[in-house]
Parts: C-alpha cells; structure tokens; sequence
C-alpha cells in the first residue's frame, strides 16, 4: 500500500457563479491558430532551430486584477468574523477573466523583451538577436518555443522565471 508523503491543494474561484458585466467585461484565451503551429514547425525543422514546448504550470495565477473580491474559505474564521471577504491581487484557477489576464501579462513580457507580435496571430511573437532568431507561440498557458540554439533557449527560460 502507497504512503501520502504531501497533500496538494489548489484554491479555485467559483467562476460559475460570476456575472458578466458585473463581475468581468471580458474573457479571453489565446490560442495559436493551427496554420500557424503547423508553418513554424514546417519552419523550424527546414531550419534545422530547436523545438521545446513548455506548460507554464500557474500560469493563470501570474495574472492582474482590478478589484475582483471573493468569498473566505469554508470554515475559515479570522478576528472571531466569519462573513468575510477577500480582495484578489492575482488571479485564480476558475476565474472567468484568468485566461485573458494571464494574456495581458505575457505580451506585455515578450513585448518589453522587443519581441514583434504577429498582426496576423497574436499567439506568435518573433525576435531577431543578431544571427540568432528566437520563436515564440502561445497556446492558452503552453508556450511552443523555436530557437537556433539551446543558449537562446536557456536565455528565454531564464527570464521567464
């Protein structure tokens, strides 16, 4: 029989219950389109540039809000008041508005990092650093990264963190 050596949890909005228009404007996920994940792969293998995919694993918990207020845990007691509520600083798994929050975050990321934005798929964000060009797409919280070689790609990861 298996031992439990840690116990995960994850706190997660009741986003069902939100109400558009009062609670959120607008929702939003990006997402790659495929003619476009199937040209850079078709790009990156001509080029012979390195292919990595990475699953940004709390991604939707790097995101800003403006005044989203949930309600305490269950059970939860603090000051002897039970019907307190919390006032999110980032966003949370279940939240209607993570996905786009978490969008807002990385571009303005990549475009303070001088990458260009495709007009065409805004999942798609290039840099040239002299002879070395890094790819970027985004596809809700993976990133497809094409790079010539793998110092470029530790230099992307490194300041991804």
């Amino acid at each position: 029989m298996a031992h439990i050596l840690r116990h995960k949890a994850r706190l997660v909005a009741k986003g069902y219950s939100q109400v558009e228009g009062v609670d959120f404007n607008e929702t939003f996920a990006q997402v790659a389109k495929f003619t476009t994940i199937r040209c850079m792969l078709a790009i990156g293998a001509a080029m012979d540039l390195e292919i990595h995919e990475m699953d940004v694993k709390t991604a939707f918990l790097n995101g800003e809000l403006e005044d989203i207020y949930m309600d305490q845990l269950q059970g939860f007691v603090q000051d002897r008041k039970e019907h307190l509520v919390c006032k999110l600083k980032k966003s949370l798994y279940g939240l209607k508005q993570s996905p786009r929050a978490w969008y807002q975050r990385i571009d303005m990321f990549f475009t303070h990092e001088d990458f260009s934005r495709s007009q065409t798929d805004h999942s798609l964000y290039v840099k040239q650093m002299g002879e070395y060009l890094l790819i970027i797409i985004i596809h809700v919280d993976d990133l497809i990264i094409l790079a010539r070689n793998v110092s470029i790609l530790k230099w992307l990861k490194s300041r991804l963190v």
